[in-house]
């Protein structure tokens, strides 16, 4: 009697053994993880519906496993749910179960599903993802890309955080006098052509400032008095002028650079002395002028106000073998092409915006030989008042102070001019 009781117990352990440990095989292997090389066989395949494949949605995207069990992870409802919220509930879960099987599907055996309207996976492909991207719908026109976050575009750069910027202006202006012969005061009609290009180019990173600026000027006036052409180049309204600054933050403060400077200038086209007159005071070439200032400090106020001051210059100058100017009006000698000083440089700008319409800006630059020999001050002054986008009013005002020219008494040059005519601002 024992015997038997012994054995009854001994069998009821081993099967609970046997038991636990083929429900914690069972618990850990997915019921819903489709493997159909194993789970189909060949005959139930021939059987099986082809699937329709209709559409997609980012969350069939996510490879789906129902908890083993659900009830657990079922969040507990404050109130009793309606029969209408548990019917939809119960629709919703059985959707999404329906859509995701089709999407394990179409991953494990794309053979069985029917593309409607959709390109086939590429089974060269193992990255899900990547299975998504290719696929296309096919529009009425053309086959549209379905947006995806995998395809958001990179936001474009922000102009704050580019250190280049570009301004350029083109200045078209004319002015005209007129008075007939009997005019009881005189006077000589006239009309003048004015065309500028300005183009400047600004670097700025960390503590590095780099300003580039290129700018064209011609000026065309026409007089009766002048029998010999009909139109005349304005001697102080025709060159071409590049300066480029560099420029280095000092520690000290963010106002004051190191800096290097260089300016190149030169008149464009042919312009005589005076009215009927063959003696030329300018060419192209004739006279070019180069000034460079060596490491010095560049004091920035504002935007507004800048202040330059360079202790060790250099002022080249020379014209070519072939020109018809005479050389004493580059400080030159008859055999003499090119001349040299050494100097200072200092130079003061300021860019004042009045107000939307008007814009007032005033440079000056003045170089000085050591020895005094030779003095070069330019000071210009130019108001602008915007009329319109493409419509614009121009005042300017120069002052030149040049001892250069040999044989000849150094004075004052002022010239004042006032147009109006066609601007437009570009970047």
């Amino acid at each position: 009697m024992r015997r038997k009781l012994f054995l009854i117990r001994a069998i009821l352990f081993f099967s609970f053994i046997f038991s636990f440990f083929q429900m914690k095989a069972d618990k850990e292997a997915s019921p819903f993880q489709l493997d159909f090389s194993d789970t189909i066989t060949a005959e139930f395949t021939n059987y099986l519906p082809v699937l329709v494949f209709d559409s997609l949605e980012a969350t069939d995207l996510v490879p789906f496993t129902l908890p083993y069990d659900i009830t657990y992870w079922k969040a507990r409802p404050t109130r009793k749910k309606t029969s209408l919220e548990v019917a939809y509930d119960s629709m919703k879960t059985h959707s999404k179960l329906a859509r995701r099987s089709v999407y394990n599907i179409a991953i494990t055996r794309p053979d069985l599903i029917d593309f409607y309207g959709l390109e086939s996976f590429d089974e060269t492909l193992n990255s899900t993802h990547e299975k998504w991207k290719d696929i296309h719908v096919e529009g009425v026109d053309e086959p549209q890309l379905i947006p995806t976050p995998f395809h958001i575009e990179q936001p474009k750069k922000s102009r704050e955080d580019d250190p280049w910027t570009f301004k350029g202006n083109l200045t078209l202006h004319f002015s005209q006098y007129y008075v007939t012969d009997n005019w009881s005061k005189g006077g000589t009609p006239n009309a003048t052509f004015l065309s500028l290009l300005e183009y400047a180019i600004y670097y700025k990173k960390n503590r590095w400032l780099w300003e580039n600026r290129f700018e064209v000027k011609v000026g065309f006036y026409n007089t009766y008095v002048d029998t010999l052409r009909a139109i005349r180049v304005s001697a102080n309204d025709n060159r071409i002028n590049a300066p480029t600054y560099i420029g280095l933050q000092t520690k000290m403060s963010k106002k004051l650079y190191y800096s290097a400077y260089f300016e190149f200038e030169t008149p464009i086209l042919t312009g005589y002395k005076k009215t009927n007159s063959q003696e030329v005071l300018a060419s192209f070439l004739s006279p070019a002028k180069c000034y460079i200032g060596f490491i010095g400090l560049d004091y920035k106020h504002n935007k507004s106000a800048t202040l330059r001051v360079y202790p060790l210059a250099y002022k080249f100058v020379f014209i070519l073998p072939n020109t018809k100017m005479k050389h004493n009006l580059a400080g030159l000698d008859d055999d003499q092409y090119h001349i040299g000083f050494t100097g200072y440089i200092i130079q003061a700008k300021l860019n004042w915006k009045i107000s939307k319409e008007i814009q007032l800006r005033s440079e000056v630059r003045l170089f000085n030989s050591y020895n005094f020999k030779n003095i070069d001050l330019g000071w210009e002054t130019t108001g602008s008042f915007t009329i319109n986008r493409y419509l614009s009013s121009r005042l300017a005002l120069n002052m030149i102070f040049d001892n250069t020219p040999k044989n000849e008494k150094a004075k004052i040059q002022i010239q004042e001019q006032l147009s109006f005519g066609f601007s437009y601002h570009f970047q």
